[in-house]
């Protein structure tokens, strides 16, 4: 399965190329899912250094005055312990020749001023490219076995968990959500799943149980979450999450 991450400054544009790559995955069915979505360098070090795999980064090259560019924050995503593909997406050609210089060895390049058409041509492109370039998915990962019904059950990635929210309308209802945008809801309660998903995940709210690795960032009372997730974080945990952010 090729994970996908994205990093632009641009919410705009950082939705439009998920929609579009979530649409040339479905239409196609290809073994790839956007894994997570970042607008700092920050935010993108933090998700990629507690979620190591092999991903595709489409990675914007200009971050605004001041801030670290496309260059440096390649530089950074290299030193974390993922094994990334960079494809840089830009208005500014002449920027080009920069990125070949600085040696940051670029997987290629995006024009993001090109008509949404042939941006999606592109972006398949480049997934297409990285599925060739192989696959190593881990046969060791840990999945959960959830029951969804009578007998019925449904396996999941625990690496691919974002969050738990504990439904207000279903009594015992408890919902997984996922970095693919599904949801899964079974008969539990957040105490029994957070004792058996263990220490990756924390109890950030009396509804909601969030992965740590998906935490890229705390706003105003709220965890943002790889995919660009807002999920309500309470007063007494904000520090724990803050002291734990601050140790990625």
């Amino acid at each position: 399965m090729l994970k996908i991450f994205l990093c632009d400054d641009d919410p705009f544009f950082l939705s439009l190329e998920h929609d579009l790559i979530s649409r040339a995955i479905r239409e196609e069915r290809l073994p790839a899912v956007v894994s997570g979505m970042a607008r700092s360098l920050g935010e993108a070090v933090t998700f990629l250094e507690n979620n190591p795999d092999r991903y595709l980064v489409f990675l914007d090259l200009d971050f605004g005055k001041g801030q670290p560019n496309g260059i440096d924050i390649s530089a950074a995503l290299k030193r974390c312990p993922s094994a990334v593909h960079v494809v840089f997406t830009t208005n500014h050609h002449e920027l080009a020749m920069d990125v070949l210089k600085s040696g940051a060895e670029p997987f290629g390049f995006l024009e993001k001023g090109a008509d949404v058409e042939r941006l999606e041509l592109d972006l398949r492109r480049y997934i297409q490219m990285a599925l060739s370039a192989g696959d190593r998915r881990d046969p060791n990962q840990r999945t959960l076995s959830l029951a969804v019904g009578c007998g019925e059950t449904v396996q999941i990635a625990a690496a691919d968990i974002l969050y738990l929210e504990a439904e207000k309308n279903l009594s015992h209802g408890i919902t997984y959500h996922t970095i693919n945008g599904s949801s899964i809801t079974i008969i539990s309660t957040l105490d029994r799943e957070a004792e058996r998903l263990g220490e990756g995940f924390l109890r950030v709210h009396r509804s909601f149980l969030a992965a740590r690795s998906q935490i890229v960032a705390l706003r105003e009372g709220y965890l943002i979450l790889s995919n660009r997730t807002e999920i309500p974080c309470s007063i007494k945990m904000r520090g724990e999450v803050k002291k734990w952010l601050s140790q990625k």
